[in-house]
């Protein structure tokens, strides 16, 4: 009987492993998004360990270093911290600093070659680097040392796992190793901490660094220091012993702080503890995301990837730093920034995820930029510096609120003195006094940065996307104007709306083309083939005829390239620009592909749309999340540029009110959506109307409504559901 209950134990652990091993991971779980570090195309530096706090970059070809330290107020972006390793039984110091030392090879010839490292004549020791991996928050890699030098082996293997903290300004690095060989292993583990600035922003103070000890470096504004799980530590650093054939697991901490605050102590026996919180923090985060989406599983499951590669941009963009102005706070990606117009291309993403932080969004905007900013960074707005696009941005972020939250009350919140619905009307009368030339058509000036990044002149003045845009806001504020039972501001903004859609027409429709063109001052016009014009497509006015114009030159080598939309057609050659690509050129923001076709999609366009969808969606091959300006024509991400962008929630909402044809409106909710050869079976769970749940199943000649878990009702594709409150 005895030995039945042992059976019956060991029976019941491996049925539990093996459950465990063929657990099916979903895009809640950070193993998910995991990708070989040698599958992608970002430098060092783009790639980011994020924990809604701050973040690093692990760098390749190492077992533990780090770099481009951001833990606000505290900055060092040229920050490097690794770990050598000194072998006491052969006198020689294994370092693993090789990103560092091949940039200077290849830079200026001042170090070493790596290649020949370890075998070359008084060549270092270095750690040799295998296999590398990332996924959120979380950075494996594995190395290995074999050497004998003077009949005395030094073998050991390495791997490490490197995270940041959500609740304090730290990075954590988990350290096996194995030794390997017939006798011990001891070996002094050193710090190697090199930067040459520190910063705490909005301190006053020296930022050069210098080496202030074994475990810490820093200037007078900010220090860094080293803590371990190791307790025998000396001069050298942290001392440790392996027996022949055992694994050892250490633990470390790199701390970022204010010199007047204390050093943190060099020996800590919590940060295993640290580590696993940190990595809750990053899983809770994820988990929660999945939870408040739609939740989209597909046949094609590269859609399936790039839906939830959407959703982990814009996770990574949110920041939840005590120190930052608002509590949640959604930054543009890297650059500590909240901009309305990058958050509007993911604004309906932020209203299903968490609507009172788009509210706050969009608080925070009226209260920081009034009119006159557009950079509203982590502790307010900065630079005299204003993109005309701010009232079409609020005005896109406001309608997604209401979409998911039918709460019109946001227009009696004040900001900086006055009501949301007075900021608007504030921005109609700036477009209108300061913006509006003698025709009446919205003239921005000469200058072309006001409206966006082209560094070749002449888009600018009378830009027909400035000027249609300004004609939705109206109507759109019309229609706000009637539910607030204002009559007279509702006659007044129609009756505008009206005025310079005509004027529109007749100076700026260009019937040959199918374009809109630029008006200039003295009268001319200039033809500019930005995509920044496909935004019309999301406006409700726009006549069938125009639009089958303005869709008509989304084709092969003008607008379409390999991974999306060219910025600037190639055919224009007098404002084509490889370099600044986002606007320019050669690439694309990384919302407009979405942002365009979802609005192809609602306008019936919809294997043009699902066109554009499926050329972006070859990015997640080469990316862990989207860049703000990858090219066209290769998946390459410029270092000037940020490897993140929030706005990248466009594909998502691309495929949700696109693919899936979700329309939410204030009364009623509407699905009529497309399935395509290559998309096969699709379902999107979990979409939110009025306090029930609908899914929607596409299958290759009908598609099903659910409500609840319960069918509604099976319908051909080019049928719309409908239902009313």
């Amino acid at each position: 009987m005895k030995h039945l209950k042992i059976l019956i134990v060991v029976l019941l652990s491996v049925l539990y492993q093996n459950a465990w091993a063929q657990k099916q991971l979903t895009p809640a779980d950070p193993e998910y998004y995991a990708m070989d570090r040698e599958d992608m195309t970002f430098d060092d530096e783009q790639v980011l360990l994020v924990n809604y706090r701050g973040f690093v970059s692990p760098r390749q070809y190492s077992v533990t270093q780090f770099t481009n330290v951001w833990f606000l107020p505290i900055e060092s972006t040229r920050y490097n911290f690794n770990l050598n390793f000194y072998d006491k039984g052969t006198d020689r110091i294994i370092n693993d600093d090789v990103p560092i030392q091949w940039k200077s090879w290849i830079d200026d010839g001042a170090a070493p070659d790596p290649l020949g490292c370890n075998f070359r004549p008084n060549s270092p020791s270095i750690m040799v680097t295998q296999d590398e991996k990332w996924q959120p928050n979380q950075y494996v890699r594995t190395g290995t040392f074999h050497k004998e030098y003077n009949q005395k082996w030094v073998s050991f293997s390495a791997k490490s796992w490197t995270s940041v903290s959500f609740e304090d300004d730290e990075v954590f690095i988990k350290l096996k190793l194995t030794n390997r060989n017939s006798k011990d292993l001891n070996m002094t583990i050193i710090p190697n901490q090199v930067a040459e600035h520190m910063v705490c922003h909005f301190k006053q103070g020296d930022t050069k660094s210098k080496q202030i000890d074994t475990y810490t470096i820093g200037s007078d504004m900010a220090h860094a220091r080293v803590s371990s799980s190791i307790k025998e530590t000396s001069e050298k650093g942290f001392e440790i012993s392996i027996a022949p054939g055992e694994t050892a697991t250490y633990y470390f901490a790199v701390k970022f702080y204010e010199p007047q605050n204390g050093a943190p102590k060099v020996y800590q026996a919590d940060i295993k503890e640290r580590m696993e919180k940190a990595d809750k923090k990053t899983r809770d985060m994820l988990a929660w995301a999945y939870k408040q989406m739609p939740v989209l599983t597909s046949s094609n499951k590269q859609l399936q990837e790039y839906y939830y590669r959407c959703l982990l941009s814009v996770m990574m963009s949110r920041y939840e730093n005590p120190n930052y102005i608002t509590d949640v706070f959604w930054a543009v990606g890297t650059w500590p920034y909240t901009i309305s117009w990058d958050n509007s291309y993911s604004s309906d993403v932020l209203a299903m995820l968490d609507p009172e932080s788009l509210k706050g969004a969009i608080i925070t905007d009226f209260e920081q930029v009034q009119l006159k900013k557009t950079y509203v960074g982590w502790n307010g707005a900065h630079w005299e510096i204003l993109y005309i696009q701010e009232p079409f941005a609020l005005q896109i972020m406001i309608e997604a609120y209401l979409r998911h939250t039918n709460d019109f009350s946001i227009f009696d919140e004040k900001a900086a003195g006055k009501t949301v619905w007075q900021w608007m009307q504030a921005w109609v009368d700036e477009l209108q006094t300061n913006y509006t030339n003698d025709l009446g058509l919205i003239d921005v000036g000469y200058n072309t940065e006001k409206i966006i990044e082209i560094r070749t002149d002449g888009y600018n003045h009378a830009v027909p996307i400035t000027n249609t845009l300004t004609i939705d806001l109206l109507y759109t504020m019309a229609d706000w104007a009637k539910k607030r039972n204002e009559s007279k501001l509702e006659k007044r903004f129609f009756k505008d709306a009206e005025k310079l859609k005509g004027l529109v027409d007749e100076y700026m429709w260009n019937e040959e083309l199918g374009w809109f063109d630029n008006y200039y001052p003295d009268g001319t016009k200039g033809t500019i083939w930005t995509y920044h014009l496909f935004d019309l497509l999301g406006t409700d006015y726009l006549p069938d005829h125009q639009a089958y114009k303005l869709v008509s030159h989304l084709q092969e080598g003008e607008f379409l390239g390999k991974y999306g939309v060219y910025s600037i057609a190639r055919r224009d050659s007098v404002h084509w620009d490889l370099i600044d690509s986002d606007w320019g050129g050669g690439g694309q923001y990384a919302g407009m592909p979405g942002r365009i076709s979802r609005n192809l999609y609602q306008k019936g366009f919809a294997g043009k749309g699902w066109d554009v969808l499926k050329r972006n969606m070859r990015y997640i091959d080469h990316f862990p999340y989207l860049p703000q300006n990858p090219r066209i024509d290769a998946p390459e991400a410029d270092r000037s540029s940020m490897p993140l962008q929030i706005a990248a929630g466009a594909g998502m909402e691309a495929i949700i009110f696109g693919t899936f044809g979700v329309n939410i409106q204030e009364n009623s909710l509407s699905i009529k959506p497309y399935n395509h050869e290559d998309i096969g079976e699709a379902l999107l769970e979990n979409v939110q109307w009025n306090n029930n749940s609908y899914s929607i199943q596409l299958e290759r000649k009908t598609f099903s409504v659910y409500k609840n878990g319960q069918l509604e009702t099976t319908k051909f594709y080019g049928e719309t559901y409908s239902i009313k409150k």
